[in-house]
């Protein structure tokens, strides 16, 4: 009796240390920098704002489907939904939660057993994936109820099934990201070996929904008169558990539902004892390196202040597995889809969009927003971390330490842009104009998106940060300064398809020129700013 009481104890102990910051309410309640409060006040309303959004999104999603005759399948839709992005969420930062290297060495000497270390970063992140999932699930449970009224045993599966719905797919990505770490545990370079496991993985999940979309057949307008059936037939074959406990839910049956959550539970408990028994060894592997012996003094080369800089940078940039695999995925998404428009065709892809689209002229926006959909400059300011001192403390400008953080992002895209541009004009066959420009704005826009995410890093910078993922993931400067390239490119690029054709190179013109103009007063700003400051 007195270890499992013990157990429990150091369970607690360690969840409460896991949670005791995760939204910055200590910053709130006890720090006594001016500055970190109001910082995470805007944040607060950042969030408040993105949860707004994401409550009219889905609530009218739902009421779409209300209109459209498929109310029955509302509930198995978000469930679905929810599941799908807490995974493919999950499998993005479990490596880096779970086995993350801060505070290892610390909570290793501690006197508690390795099951409770791991159940309390699983409660973690099961606590995030529940306000993902009760963001989705409740709106649609409010319009359900709206539209349909449904007896009381609703409202109590209802209640009971939030609960249980992130625990299958945080299960799978918890599995994934040991996995990915415990491979690449084995690996030389451990952090690039991570980074590759998990965006294969990604694009994985990625390829399977396009082809699960392409086989169910949608050419004809008949669907819509069966649209209930043809949703309960992709969700089946997409994630049958959604459609289970949906179907539970929908029809109060209490006994099922509590089977679907009991069933639920016992994998993830499973799942638990799994990556307990690994956890330490694939530890170890993670946080030791292996050392040779033989170096030997050969010529010193000397490289300019922003060449060692930018050096610096790459090195940081790649020890990092979840800066890699968040970062990287646009610009690889972005020669995917140039690839496919090339070997798709320009006709199969028009006659797949239901609006006019010119390709020429759009296709330069839509490769900017992929480059842009999180750029490294955005925190690489807050990923200096407790070592920023020693960037800072450099007897170097500002303009040349931002330097080389938007050069090191400009760099790293470049493959990924040139083989990007030669799909795209092989497909397109753009005329000199067309081709001009297809070349000019996703530079354009790329660069303002480097300035602009460095500008919004420096004004919210988080450097007392414990984990990576909060940096990258969850900080203002990922959402408002990693975000504004690709939102630019949107606006941009719904433009190009309201200018008509005679104007759109004027349009391009100064939609160019006022880019780089406010670029360019982001860039002198920023180079005036003290570091030492921050």
């Amino acid at each position: 009796m007195m270890p499992a009481q013990i157990s429990l104890e150091q369970i607690k102990i360690m969840a409460r240390l896991e949670l005791c910051n995760l939204f910055g309410i200590n910053v709130l309640r006890f720090s006594k920098d001016t500055r970190a409060k109001k910082r995470a006040v805007l944040l607060s309303v950042l969030w408040a704002f993105l949860i707004m959004l994401m409550l009219f999104y889905v609530g009218g999603l739902s009421y779409g489907l209300v209109r459209l005759g498929a109310e029955a399948e509302i509930i198995s839709c978000l469930i679905a939904v929810s599941s799908i992005l807490i995974f493919i969420f999950g499998v993005l930062k479990a490596g880096s939660i779970i086995f993350r290297v801060q505070g290892f060495d610390m909570v290793s000497a501690l006197p508690v057993t390795k099951g409770a270390i791991v159940i309390s970063r699983f409660l973690r992140m099961y606590t995030e994936n529940m306000l993902l999932a009760g963001l989705i699930l409740i709106p649609g449970i409010a319009v359900y109820a709206w539209s349909v009224r449904p007896e009381a045993a609703f409202y109590w599966n209802a209640f009971l099934g939030i609960w249980s719905v992130p625990l299958l797919p945080m299960t799978g990505a918890i599995l994934a990201g040991a996995l990915v770490s415990g491979i690449s545990a084995r690996m030389r370079h451990k952090s690039l070996a991570a980074s590759a496991l998990t965006l294969l993985l990604a694009f994985a999940v990625m390829f399977g929904s396009s082809r699960l979309t392409a086989m169910e057949g949608m050419e004809s307008m008949e669907i819509i008169a069966e649209l209930s059936g043809m949703v309960s037939a992709v969700l089946e074959d997409c994630y049958p558990p959604a459609v289970w406990l949906g179907t539970a839910i929908v029809k109060g049956e209490f006994g099922r539902c509590l089977m679907y959550m009991g069933v639920f539970l016992a994998v993830f408990a499973v799942a638990a004892a799994i990556v307990s028994a690994c956890f330490q060894s694939i530890c170890r592997n993670l946080h030791t390196t292996a050392a040779k012996h033989d170096y030997q003094v050969g010529e010193l080369k000397v490289d300019s202040a922003l060449a060692s800089l930018c050096r610096k940078e790459f090195r940081r940039y790649f020890a990092s597995s979840i800066y890699v695999s968040n970062t990287l995925i646009g610009p690889i998404l972005g020669c995917v889809i140039s690839g496919a428009l090339l070997f798709t065709g320009t006709e199969r892809i028009k006659e797949i969009l239901s609006v006019p689209v010119d390709l020429a002229g759009f296709a330069p926006f839509l490769l900017a927003g992929t480059f842009c959909m999180m750029t490294t400059a955005a925190t690489s300011v807050s990923m200096e971390g407790k070592n920023w001192w020693l960037v800072k403390s450099l007897p170097l400008p500002t303009k040349t330490i931002l330097d080389a953080k938007i050069l090191m992002n400009l760099i790293l895209v470049l493959p990924f842009y040139l083989l990007s541009e030669v799909f795209l004009i092989l497909a397109l066959r753009p005329g000199i104009q067309e081709g001009f420009w297809l070349a000019v704005i996703p530079v354009v826009i790329l660069l303002f998106a480097c300035i602009y995410g460095i500008t919004i890093n420096l004004h919210f910078p988080v450097m007392d940060w414990e984990n990576e993922v909060s940096v990258v993931k969850q900080s203002a400067s990922s959402i408002l300064g990693g975000m504004g390239g690709a939102v630019l490119a949107v606006l941009g690029g719904a433009g190009a398809c309201v200018v008509p054709g005679g104007y759109l190179g004027g349009y391009e013109t100064v939609l160019c020129v006022l880019v780089l103009g406010i670029a360019w007063l982001l860039y002198r700003k920023n180079n005036r700013m003290d570091l030492r400051g921050i």
